[in-house]
Formats: structure tokens, sequence, C-alpha cells
């Protein structure tokens, strides 16, 4: 059922579409990591946002005008270059601690959203196990797989929404659009995994890949009192009402983590601590070099003592007011990406392989129960 050509060739397409996993962020050479080619691997990388570049485009332009309003006062020589390291450096070292909090909350919430959708996928395969060692017949085993199967294309289709357009935020989305569009993908890129009559059904619920897991447990109870598996009070029947509260349970913990953000406050302040610590060192920046190229035109006596101590406190400037502030904001670009593994392409979840590998491996798990040299067994008499 779920080993076909032509469903096969599906899953390579979607695999391979632009509106799905176009960039995997989590398959890449690790030892590369550790060289110098890491300098020329700029693909997903956060050093070429355009919202990042164009803050620093923007504080290149401050700078440039106020080493221009330095450069003609005529009193820019009661400034002092020590004094305005000291104000562009007094914010780094706090704001730097705060990215790498808020970096390590993010990173947890990334490798929590991973575990809770891997779950979900390991409770159908865990599914498909008990009932092929109780023998239970091929038609109900394939509709628990099915059910299990359909729940994670349907989680993984609503929650990768807003990730196929950019610039548009989930709130824009109508929950009707969303659930218009969930399933129109679901016929485009996994069709005929779904019948006509459980489609009616399940078209009008927001959270229907959790209500899928209800049919499953309904149909584990039917299959309990007709014989089929062990009584309700065995332990094996519950074991299996464990898994399928295993996947719900896997279901809440990822929409949890997609949905509950970090609070507004807490994020809102990290951001402008972030960007006030760059427009500072941007005018600090362009204050000393306004004082450098003040000096650069005067013809005094010490014209070439002082040209010496500036352009070396330029050069310290110019790293500490413009590289910094340009890793904290590609840092604070990192941190707001994969806190939302869902939303955006860079820090994808790369859920459909998972998905793939789960069809396969059922699949093939089928075709092994099928080709024993014992007799398959079977609990119903």
């Amino acid at each position: 059922m779920f080993g076909s050509i032509e469903e096969s060739e599906t899953l390579k397409d979607a695999l391979q579409g632009e509106d799905h996993d176009e960039w995997d962020s989590t398959q890449y050479h690790m030892p590369s990591m550790t060289s110098w080619k890491v300098f020329a691997m700029m693909k997903g990388a956060a050093f070429v946002n355009t919202q990042t570049l164009r803050c620093m485009l923007y504080s290149l332009i401050l700078s440039v005008c106020v080493a221009a309003s330095t450069h003609v006062s005529a009193k820019s020589d009661l400034l002092s270059a020590s004094r305005m390291q000291k104000m562009a450096t007094f914010m780094n070292v706090f704001v730097g601690l705060l990215l790498g909090f808020f970096l390590s909350s993010s990173v947890l919430r990334w490798y929590g959203c991973v575990n809770a959708f891997l779950q979900l996928l390991d409770a159908v395969r865990s599914m498909h196990m008990q009932m092929v060692a109780l023998g239970v017949g091929k038609e109900r085993s394939e509709l628990l797989s099915r059910y299990g199967i359909l729940s994670a294309w349907l989680l993984h289709l609503s929650l990768n929404i807003t990730s196929r357009k950019s610039g548009e935020r989930e709130e824009q989305i109508s929950d009707s659009e969303k659930l218009e569009r969930t399933w129109s993908d679901l016929e485009r890129f996994r069709p005929r995994l779904v019948n006509p009559r459980e489609k009616e059904r399940l078209l009008h619920h927001q959270e229907c890949y959790a209500l899928l897991w209800t049919w499953v447990a309904s149909l584990i109870g039917r299959m309990s009192q007709d014989g089929e598996i062990p009584p309700m009070a065995s332990p094996t029947y519950g074991r299996i009402i464990e898994i399928v509260e295993l996947a719900y349970g896997s279901i809440r913990d990822v929409r949890t983590l997609h949905l509950v953000k970090a609070p507004f406050i807490y994020v809102h302040t990290l951001a402008v601590l972030v960007h006030v610590n760059h427009i500072l060192n941007s005018i600090s920046f362009g204050f000393v070099m306004g004082m450098t190229s003040k000096v650069l035109t005067d013809h005094g006596e010490y014209k070439i003592r002082e040209l010496s101590k500036m352009v070396s406190c330029l050069f310290m400037q110019f790293c500490m007011g413009m590289v910094a502030p340009f890793l904290y904001l590609a840092l604070l670009d990192v941190c707001v990406c994969i806190s939302q593994p869902f939303t955006y392409k860079d820090s994808k979840i790369p859920a459909l392989p998972a998905i793939k590998n789960l069809e396969e491996d059922i699949t093939n798990a089928t075709v092994m129960a099928d080709n024993t040299k014992w007799q398959k067994p079977r609990f119903k008499k």
C-alpha cells in the first residue's frame, strides 16, 4: 500500500519541490566547519541575510554623517578617541551575554521540537510492530499505519504553511485558508492517502492530525472487543494505548513549541539592546573616523605622531564598533530562526525526509513479516 512506484515518485518529487525542503539545514559537511572553507559556505548562512546587511548599510551611513560633522566642527579637537571607544564598548559584553542565553534556549527549543516530531513517527512504527507481533489482519494493520502516516503528513503540512511564501505571517492567514492549503498540498504531494469519506469528516477540523488518533484509539478498542488483540484488562492492550497517548502527546508538544514563542517583552528588549548597541558603536566609529580625517588635513607640527595614533584607534574602533555589532546582529537572526523551526527555511526541521523514511520502514517491515520461515503469529483463534 505504501510502496507503489507512483507513490514513490510522488514522494521523490515532493522532496525536490520548491516549496518543501529546498534547503536542508541539517545536511552539511561537518569537517568543513573546522577549516577556512566556512568563509565560502554562504548558502543558508546568517551573514547573507538582507535585513542584517541593510542594518549594516544604515550604520555605515550614520558613521559617515557623524564623521563629516566631526570633521567640519571647530571644536572636534576637544574630543578624545579613548573616551569614544569606552562609550561604544560598554554594552558589548552585556549584549553578548544576553544573546548567549537566548541562543541556548532557542537551540533547546529546536531540538525539543525535532524530538517531539520524531516521537510521533516512532509511535507509528511501534503501532505497526505491535500489530505484526499479534498477527492482526492486513486490512486492520494497514488502516492503523495509514492513519498514523496521514497524521504526520497533515501536521507537517499545516506547520509549514507560512514558510512557503516569503513575507507572509501566520496570523495573516485565516483558519479556513490554512485548512484549504493543507489539504490541497496533501492531494498534490501525497494523493490517495485519505479516502473521500475520511476527508469529509476531517476537513472542518483545524487539528485534524490529532483527531486521527481518536480514530486509532477507537479502532484499537473495537479490535480488543472482537478478539483481534488482547482484551482491555491485559498489559498488552495498555501498551498499545500508551503508544496512542505518546503520539498525541508528541503532537501537542510540537504544536506548543511552534505556537508558544518566547515572551515578547524579553525578545523585544533584547532586540532593542542589540540595535541600540549597534547605533552607539556606529556613532563612536563616526567620531573616530572624523577625528582621523581632521588629523589628515592638519598641517601642524605633531601631525605624524597624532596620525599614527589615530589610525590605530580607527582600526580598533572599526573592529569593536562595526564588526562586533554585525556579529551580534547575525547571532540575533540565528536565535530568531532556530526558535521557530517550521517558519524559516534556514532552520526548518527536515520533516519530509523523515516521513518518507517512515513509509519505507513500514513497507519493508510488512514485506519482512510476510516472508518468514515460520508460520505467522495469530492472536485471534
